[in-house]
């Protein structure tokens, strides 16, 4: 029966289901509703019958991203759905004003709005988040939004949601992909395959190609799958030099019948996988056709791999292709490679579904590309890692418990968890106390985190630490990266002084200190790097032109220590324009040591 949903608007209606449980809501637009009505119907079956879903049909006719969402949220408000899946041509909401929520994507927004917006279905997933509406595009189906609720509302969606957006290719119409993928879903969820076998790709220049990071994460997946552990064909580790020529080895272990999940690290765009430098060893949108991947969910860390706000991307040809993937997870736009791309992956052996995996990703870039509700069989796990870091996720655990946890527990993926959680709650010891205990952790990855800390909190108590990486020899390569790029957020004289320091206690213990002179170049050339340009600015005299351009430059490289006096500055500048750009730039560093609330 079909019924008018009382919050919609403009052509959105719902086919309510009667059978009772869980709730999941099909978006889904008019013309591929009946071009895919017989296959329609049976995924929607699978999903009632295999996963126990009550199945809510809205079909968006000519409805804008704003119908949607209310329908969407006034079901979620009822209790009746967990999750949406949004398939076909569904509006693309372009959110602007909010890149403090993205990972690594900070373009300048005078550049053109199909560029500098970020393609986002936390519009349709966050209800918490307040938008302004700014208009359609003129050509494309993008609908552009401010984000007024600011960062005080946090990024933490109510329901998971995944999108099924076919477009026409030369391979094929979007109406033939799309029956057609959801008959491989409702398979899929009739058959539900088991978690084991993982395969895992680094290719060029991923995390500084850093040895020691892709070793710690072979160890991570065995923490995240402990019931694999003695299986011998569980974990497969590729890098892009182990084969000349790289591509047909990659593509070949991605049609590997049986692959369950493959974790690609590498950089890439909307067309692209760069595996290599080389480049008939990328991967681009042309290899696909001949190259059926099997892996039945794949995650990328590139960028724009999983752009869906184009005809055609990455992520979208591995899902439409007739191989078994029923996922690909990856951003809209610039990725972080810092982040951590794996981060309660042990959750979907444990009954979870890759959409409710994504729930705990704060970003708003990063997308489900098909059936958010795919999910693997439910191993019997006791006190799994994964579990314990979902606690410390959704309770409350004191700054002494999560400082506790840090230094003692037996997990890596619990320290790290605890450790992130320091840094959304902690006061300013918790957090101090918190880096130096990971920065002696035996993870890199917990390591690398904590270095991460340096550019965010600026906190001068850390400047021994900070000197410390820098001139050590042993630090992995991304770690002495990041740290070395910490270096312009801290004082030049009291930097440079510290990392003498800890030169001269480090030359007694070494047979060879030639490499003391590149140390030396790095902190003069990074230490302090803006503390000339702050110095400059708070004399006064600068153009309003140059005074603006720098307070774009401050979101991302605005000294901690200098905070106190940019704000004080704001307060008394007699350009309007240049105090409500500086006060915006100091709330991009609400987690420096000197931001009030700290």
């Amino acid at each position: 029966m079909k019924l008018r949903f009382p919050a919609a608007a403009v052509a959105v209606w719902m086919t309510l289901s009667c059978t009772q449980g869980r709730g999941i809501a099909i978006v889904i637009d008019p013309l591929s509703e009946k071009e895919a009505s017989v296959e329609l119907a049976d995924y929607e079956d699978a999903l009632r019958e295999a996963d126990g879903y009550t199945v809510y049909r809205i079909t968006a006719g000519t409805a804008s991203p704003d119908s949607i969402r209310s329908s969407l949220q006034a079901l979620y408000s009822q209790g009746k759905i967990e999750g949406a899946v949004l398939i076909g041509d569904i509006p693309i909401p372009m959110v602007r004003d909010a890149q403090f929520f993205t990972s690594a994507f900070k373009m300048n927004q005078k550049r053109p709005w199909r560029e500098s917006s970020v393609p986002s279905d936390r519009f349709y997933d966050d209800f918490d988040l307040a938008f302004e509406p700014l208009g359609k595009d003129t050509l494309l189906p993008y609908h552009y939004y401010r984000l007024t609720s600011g960062r005080d509302v946090p990024l933490q969606s109510e329901i998971f949601s995944g999108r099924i957006r076919p477009t026409d290719t030369p391979a094929g119409s979007r109406y033939d992909k799309l029956r057609a993928y959801l008959k491989k879903a409702a398979a899929a969820k009739r058959t539900p395959d088991r978690l084991d076998q993982v395969f895992t790709f680094t290719g060029s220049g991923s995390i500084n190609e850093s040895k020691q990071a892709h070793i710690d994460e072979q160890l991570s997946l065995r923490e995240h799958f402990p019931w694999l552990a003695a299986s011998n064909d569980a974990f497969l580790y590729m890098d892009h030099k182990d084969y000349d020529p790289l591509k047909p080895r990659v593509m070949n272990e991605l049609m590997r019948p049986g692959t369950d999940i493959a974790l690609l690290h590498h950089h890439g765009d909307w067309d692209t996988q760069y595996f290599k430098v080389k480049k008939e060893d990328n991967l681009t949108l042309e290899d696909f056709g001949a190259f059926q991947p099997e892996a039945k969910l794949v995650l990328m860390d590139a960028c724009y791999n999983g752009a869906f706000q184009m005809e055609d991307c990455i992520a979208n040809e591995y899902i439409f292709q007739p191989g078994g993937t029923l996922v690909a997870w990856g951003g809209s736009v610039n990725v972080l490679q810092d982040k951590w791309p794996d981060e309660f992956l042990g959750l979907l052996a444990e009954g979870y579904n890759i959409g409710q995996v994504n729930q705990f990703s704060p970003y708003l870039e990063m997308h489900v590309i098909g059936d958010p509700t795919f999910h693997f069989t439910t191993e019997k796990v006791r006190h799994s890692a994964d579990a314990m870091c979902l606690k410390i996720r959704q309770e409350s655990f004191s700054d002494q418990a999560l400082l506790a946890l840090l230094q003692d527990a037996p997990s890596g993926l619990v320290r790290h968890e605890a450790f992130n959680a320091l840094m959304r709650q902690g006061n300013r010891a918790s957090r101090i106390a918190a880096v130096r205990i990971a920065l002696n952790d035996n993870s890199e990855q917990v390591q690398r985190a904590a270095v991460n800390q340096f550019c965010a909190l600026g906190d001068l108590e850390l400047i021994p630490e900070l000197a410390g990486i820098v001139a050590s020899n042993n630090a992995s390569p991304r770690i002495r990266q990041n740290a070395g790029e910490a270096l312009q957020f801290f004082p030049r004289a009291a930097m440079l002084q510290a990392v003498s320091a800890a030169l001269d206690s480090l030359s007694p213990h070494l047979a060879d200190t030639s490499y003391f002179a590149s140390v030396r170049s790095l902190a003069n050339g990074f230490s302090g790097r803006w503390d000339e340009d702050v110095e400059s600015l708070l004399e006064g005299g600068w153009s309003e032109n140059k005074q603006l351009m720098y307070a774009g430059f401050f979101r991302l490289y605005l000294p901690p220590h200098y905070l106190v006096q940019i704000r004080s500055y704001a307060d008394t500048c007699s350009s309007e324009a240049v105090r409500k750009a500086l006060r915006e730039a100091i709330e991009w560093h609400r987690d420096a040591y000197s931001y009030p609330q700290h």
